[in-house]
């Protein structure tokens, strides 16, 4: 066994770590429903497709929601104690912050991983 491998995350802290993840991506969905529920009682009420177009961010949230449960579920199942070589995966997020999170305590986000934009950018 290698030095390196003492260092991996074991696979139910990354999949924690993902359902969390999924689970603070669920709140920020809940944010901008009641954003665009503002947005859209300011709106012309007469416009249908702005009611469709809104139903979409609380589908957001219920498949985010969904998506947090399982993977939640998944490191439950998940052996203890069975390490996981996540850096490939965490090269793939283009967010560095992101990138921390899911990197967990036990290793530093790759270099490779991009920086936060805004809109301003």
């Amino acid at each position: 066994m290698s030095g390196r491998a003492a260092t991996q995350p074991c696979l139910r802290e990354s999949l924690d770590l993902v359902a969390q993840e999924a689970s603070d991506l669920v709140n920020l969905g809940d944010q901008l429903q009641g954003l665009i529920s503002r947005l859209v009682g300011a709106a012309l009420p007469s416009d249908p497709s702005l009611i469709i177009d809104a139903q979409a961010a609380d589908l957001l949230s219920q498949r985010l929601s969904g998506l947090a449960s399982f993977v939640g579920a998944l490191a439950e199942a998940a052996p203890a104690g069975l390490a996981a070589d996540i850096e490939a995966a965490i090269r793939t997020l283009t967010l560095a912050e992101q990138a921390r999170r899911l990197s967990g305590p036990s290793m530093s986000p790759a270099p490779e991983a991009g920086e936060q934009m805004t809109f301003w950018d």
